[in-house]
């Protein structure tokens, strides 16, 4: 009888400590706010602009939230400003402005594969993607963490495998016409999901409390299987999806694998608009957009 007290008195601590533990799991102590833009395509004289995107983003933080800007893609791409420096003028933009995540767009590669990868150098921030790979091996980390107040949350990026055929195929080739960079385009999507899948877990496995996908999927029908609708319905374990590539406005939520709801955000086009996403001090997460 002794021995079956002591071994469910050694459960129960056993319980407590659990119990404490979850308990004490970090929490935000201010809102956190994700704004993001998404094919800018080079309309630094548009929209908001990005002295109106630095504005608001300080305005933000005065009130006493965490802010973080990160970009979705297709930002060097589209007007003259980019065409004449080859997408370098964007990069010192987006320099200035402070942003501190990006995932390459399909235009990204409109300048040729070592150009873009010379201008990731010169960016005080780093591209991630979970899918960009060169001979199967990665070409940017698939993901980085940030933390505020001892919260850990990872953004995942995720590149449409359409970059493939929608910039010039010869900037993923070798001097042999032979595709040595790839976005995980097989024909089902399952090579795509996989890839994402992985790095929600890693990230997880690492420690972050919310995951948010940083996408250039899109919405439309001659992107299937590789949409955003896709990758959150063959995935699980992300909280949000930050989109581009269709230029659409959409706010959306929808079930994941596991039945879950994520929140799904797009931004338009040419600082149009610019996207966020709030992460609460109560875990509660809302997305929208400020228009011009």
């Amino acid at each position: 009888m002794k021995k079956f007290l002591a071994l469910l008195l050694a459960a129960m601590m056993l319980l407590g400590c659990a119990a404490m533990a979850e308990e004490a799991a970090p929490a935000l102590t201010k809102d956190l706010v994700v704004l993001f833009t998404s094919d800018v395509h080079c309309g630094i004289e548009q929209g908001w602009g990005y002295a109106g995107l630095a504005a608001l983003r300080d305005a933000l933080a005065a009130q006493g939230n965490h802010v973080i800007l990160v970009d979705n893609g297709d930002s060097i791409q589209g007007e003259p400003v980019g065409t004449m420096t080859t997408g370098e003028a964007l990069v010192n933009l987006m320099n200035a402005v402070g942003y501190e995540v990006a995932i390459p767009g399909n235009h990204e590669f409109d300048y040729g594969m070592d150009r873009f990868l010379e201008l990731t150098q010169k960016a005080n921030y780093p591209y991630i993607s979970s899918n960009f790979n060169k001979e199967g091996e990665l070409v940017f980390k698939p993901y980085v963490i940030k933390e505020y107040d001892g919260v850990k949350v990872a953004f995942v990026g995720i590149t449409t495998p359409k970059t493939i055929t929608s910039s010039a195929p010869k900037y993923f080739q070798d001097d042999a016409g032979n595709f040595i960079y790839g976005f995980c385009q097989d024909e089902t999507g399952e090579a795509l999901y996989a890839a994402v899948q992985k790095a929600i877990d890693d990230a997880t496995a690492e420690g972050a409390q919310y995951v948010i996908g940083m996408a250039h999927l899109g919405n439309e029908a001659e992107c299937q299987p590789w949409t955003y609708a896709d990758v959150i319905a063959n995935t699980t374990g992300m909280d949000a999806l930050l989109d581009g590539h269709s230029h659409d406005t959409d706010q959306v939520e929808m079930l994941n694998k596991d039945g879950e709801t994520v929140l799904r955000s797009a931004c338009g086009t040419k600082l149009e608009g610019i996207g966020y996403l709030t992460i609460g001090t109560d875990g509660a997460m809302e997305t929208g957009i400020y228009m011009w």
